[in-house]
């Protein structure tokens, strides 16, 4: 019965419905994502005069976690020798609407455009997402870009003023590593 099915979809397309397959983009992400991460923030210094290109690092933690259609974000930054910091972000992928949105309890949602959705492969890429917002307490518009890879998750920032063609600055970069080492090949 199938090679007679599959033959008569082959000579007439439009006798069957489409079958269009399930998306796969979230729960791809969702695989590629989940888990714990250790790496470093790396920003722009505000304190520095405004031709300063000095730069802070910070140890960082990020543990990424399901929360029902999106995901929870939870950063651990090491800032100082008896300070530490934690910030909560629900991060929602999604593909079918070409966005991204960024919450947390105390500012407003941010969302942004994406462009890589459709290159992912098994969740793993880079996206590219751009929205607005604000830097240094200024209108400010943003570019991130986001590099997901088996073991390596960087996030780089950039912004411009608010209606400017200038070129993107860099504002700050997360280069993460898998908390858990990769088992070694036998």
């Amino acid at each position: 019965m199938r090679p007679l099915l599959l033959a008569a979809a082959l000579l007439f397309p439009c006798a069957l419905p489409a079958q269009v397959a399930p998306p796969q983009t979230q729960h791809d992400l969702n695989h590629a994502l989940l888990g714990d991460w250790i790496g470093v923030l790396e920003y722009r210094d505000y304190s520095e005069p405004a031709t300063s290109t000095k730069r802070v690092q910070l140890p960082t933690w990020l543990t990424i976690a399901p929360a029902g259609s999106s995901q929870t974000w939870h950063y651990l930054y090491d800032d100082g020798p008896s300070k530490t910091v934690e910030e909560t972000d629900t991060i929602t992928f999604d593909p079918a609407a070409a966005t991204y949105t960024e919450s947390d309890n105390a500012k407003p949602p941010l969302t942004f455009r994406v462009t890589g959705y459709d290159a992912l492969h098994n969740g793993r890429g880079q996206l590219v997402l751009l929205g607005s917002g604000t830097d240094n307490n200024k209108p400010s518009e943003t570019r991130i870009t986001l590099t997901i890879r088996r073991n390596l998750l960087t996030i780089l920032e950039e912004t411009r003023p608010a209606g400017s063609s200038d070129p993107f600055a860099f504002r700050h970069a997360f280069t993460f590593t898998r908390a858990t080492p990769p088992q070694p090949s036998k």
